[in-house]
């Protein structure tokens, strides 16, 4: 199984994000990004390169993450607009849950070649315990790394 996700770099790209993600949210809006690089540079004991290659990553992240901020709370509020009509657009709303998919779609192609290039950088030893570590934490029922 190991060498199948080696081979599938979307699939551990896209439980990290999960991992990570989950691993934020226990650390409020401020220190949530902070928190992550270090655990992650820990885990795997990053290089300077690629301790380089990870804080770049996180900078294009903690980016995206303020653009996401700005652009969900535009569709929140047309959303919310919708339900307080008498009749709800559902084409207005189809298009508007378009649109942010494809924003967020948008938003992983601007980051995936920094992922890539980070990915290309690790030995299979770290590879080795990122997959171990991904597999550890895959289930949102344990407490994340404390």
């Amino acid at each position: 199984m190991q060498a199948s996700i080696l081979k599938k770099p979307m699939i551990w790209l896209s439980s990290m994000f999960l991992v990570l993600g989950l691993v934020a949210c226990r650390h409020g809006e401020d220190g949530r990004m902070d928190y992550l690089a270090e655990k992650v540079s820990d885990e795997l004991e990053f290089n300077e390169q690629q301790n380089e290659m990870w804080n770049q990553l996180l900078g294009d992240v903690k980016q995206l993450r303020s653009s996401m901020k700005e652009e969900r709370e535009t569709t929140r509020s047309m959303v919310i607009n919708e339900l307080k009509s008498d009749q709800m657009d559902e084409a207005k709303l189809l298009l508007a849950f378009e649109q942010h998919q494809q924003f967020i779609n948008e938003s992983f192609r601007t980051v995936l070649p920094r992922i890539n290039e980070l990915h290309a950088s690790l030995s299979p030893e770290q590879k080795d315990t990122l997959i171990k570590w991904l597999e550890k934490h895959r289930d949102g029922k344990r407490h994340f790394m404390h």
